[in-house]
């Protein structure tokens, strides 16, 4: 399934995964991901409830987007939260695919 209405999608991550991203330049994700099969990802309007769902106790975290258009074939679009979808991808997230960082 497909949402055509976003151009970026987003992963909240810990600090500590985000170092561990950039030396070595892909994400395979998380405990979480990998017993589920896919990385999780957040469309803009669904980071902030992801935070407090999954991060609210963190000192710090990294969020950073992806153009949809650079992971599309890997990306899929399902029923998750509150039978709300949510981009999934299957497969690993590149380091070069990663457009814009806020640190938190």
């Amino acid at each position: 399934m497909k949402n055509n209405k976003e151009s970026f999608v987003y992963r909240v991550m810990l600090n500590s995964e985000w170092d561990e991203f950039k030396k070595k330049k892909k994400f395979f994700g998380n405990s979480l991901d990998i017993s589920s099969g896919f990385i999780h990802l957040s469309t803009e309007s669904q980071v902030n409830t992801t935070i407090e769902k999954y991060y609210n106790n963190e000192n710090s975290i990294v969020i950073f987007r992806i153009n949809v258009k650079d992971i599309e074939n890997k990306l899929k679009w399902e029923k998750s939260r509150d039978n709300e979808l949510f981009p999934h991808l299957y497969g690993f997230i590149d380091f070069f695919n990663v457009k814009k960082i806020n640190l938190s």
